[in-house]
């Protein structure tokens, strides 16, 4: 999607529906200026929002870290008003929901009392998703770790995700992953991993990455098809040996790691268990999303 096709819709700001094209917020705002803020990204199916409830209480969590607190409102109802604002109301769709301290002097040192900046925005979700959902996608190593600083939290501070991000497209890789001491995947740039091992599913500990809520719901899905579920450090050479691989989160869902940079993970393709998870995911989201139930 190019640039400019952004600006057509409605977004919500600050209370308002308003144009995408009118819609502004100060030079002074920290989330701007210092990255003083937090996001939540999250998928709708056919106009309903799914695990809303799961994405509040982790925005709730990394808010108190920061002393940051999202205004009181009825955000499903807010934000599945603003996806039928923009005609989503019939397919799937992405929504960003953005809070940040608000406008202030240009001091990095936080103002007593601000009035937060709240945004939130809708998209269909894009074409190419299906695809690699399908086919599988090409992964690639990222010569560093985003475990700096509050990984466990989705903050405005973007820069390691755009890095890894763009260095992932030059390699003509979907998705890059954070590695820490050269050895250990921690996850990707927008994304939780899987492996496959025997009957058994592993992951990377929950401690210096995100704590993802689609892979806290493929955990569940594995546990109830009687699967074990081991957190537990995970090298490189594990991912190249594994039976399966695949990659969660709340947008893309679940896709399948077939290469890592020139070699083929397992036959290269699909794996069975990646796609039964493919589809008890997505019926679980569905299902859930059109109830409006809690995660």
């Amino acid at each position: 999607m190019k640039a400019h096709d952004y600006l057509g819709g409605t977004v919500f700001l600050n209370g308002r529906f308003v144009s995408a094209k009118r819609a502004t917020v100060s030079v002074f705002d920290r989330g701007l200026l210092y990255g003083d803020g937090l996001f939540e990204t999250m998928r709708a199916y056919r106009g309903k929002v799914f695990a809303l409830t799961e994405h509040l209480a982790r925005l709730d969590r990394s808010g108190q870290v920061l002393g940051l607190s999202l205004p009181h409102r009825d955000w499903r109802a807010t934000i599945e008003e603003l996806l039928q604002r923009n005609h989503l109301g019939a397919e799937d769709a992405w929504i960003r929901l953005n809070l940040t301290r608000g406008t202030a002097a240009p001091d990095v040192l936080p103002p007593k009392d601000s009035k937060p900046t709240v945004f939130a925005l809708v998209k269909p979700v894009g074409s190419g998703l299906s695809p690699v959902q399908r086919l599988g996608a090409r992964v690639t190593l990222l010569n560093y770790s985003r475990n700096a600083f509050m990984p466990e939290h989705k903050s405005l501070n973007y820069l390691p995700t755009i890095l890894g991000k763009s260095a992932a497209a030059s390699r003509g890789a979907y998705e890059g992953l954070f590695v820490r001491d050269r050895r250990y995947l921690m996850e990707g740039t927008t994304s939780s991993i899987f492996l496959v091992r025997g009957a058994q599913l592993q992951t990377p500990p929950a401690k210096g990455i995100l704590p993802g809520v689609t892979r806290r719901i493929i955990t569940h899905l594995a546990e109830s098809e009687g699967m074990r579920v081991v957190e537990k450090d995970t090298s490189i050479r594990t991912l190249l040996i594994a039976n399966e691989a695949f990659l969660t989160s709340s947008v893309a869902e679940v896709v399948p790691i077939t290469q890592l940079d020139e070699k083929p993970i397992a036959t290269g393709r699909p794996g069975p268990l990646t796609k039964l998870f493919q589809r008890k995911y997505r019926a679980y989201a569905r299902g859930a999303a059109r109830r409006g139930s809690a995660v």
